[in-house]
């Protein structure tokens, strides 16, 4: 089930004593897939995921992704542990790279994370690609 298929923007600014993804505007391709519902008896440890890809306006989340995570698990209610975060960077080679959050502190009652990011593993492209096929074509989405 598809969630998001869009352009998410931003304006940079602060808005409902929040900080904006970042402090210029700035626009990403954004898919958010529901992977949960065809696995039957099995329970995903992840059954979220986020593609994202640039756009090329504005600023770039690229190097610091986690406002961004924030944001997203904020807009459409999504816990970030339980997201297959992946950046599509749009290339022939090595498309996919699946960044992971860790938890690192908290100040006040902002949850504080950093990211780590890899090539997706076969499997993870093989999953990707699937779940792209499956849930977009399946919402009349392409």
């Amino acid at each position: 089930m598809t969630l998001f298929n869009g352009r998410y923007r931003w304006d940079g600014t602060k808005k409902d004593n929040l900080d904006p993804i970042a402090w210029f505007p700035g626009s990403y391709d954004v898919k958010i897939l529901d992977c949960s519902k065809e696995t039957g008896k099995v329970r995903l440890l992840k059954p979220y995921l986020c593609l994202y890809a640039r756009t090329g306006e504005g600023q770039s989340i690229s190097a610091q992704p986690e406002k961004f995570a924030l944001r997203i698990c904020r807009d459409f209610s999504l816990e970030i542990g339980r997201v297959l975060w992946v950046e599509d960077l749009l290339t022939e080679q090595d498309r996919y790279e699946v960044v992971s959050f860790i938890r690192t502190g908290k100040v006040g009652n902002s949850p504080l994370y950093r990211s780590i990011k890899r090539m997706a593993s076969a499997r993870e492209i093989e999953y990707i690609k699937k779940a792209l096929i499956n849930r977009l074509c399946t919402n009349g989405r392409t």
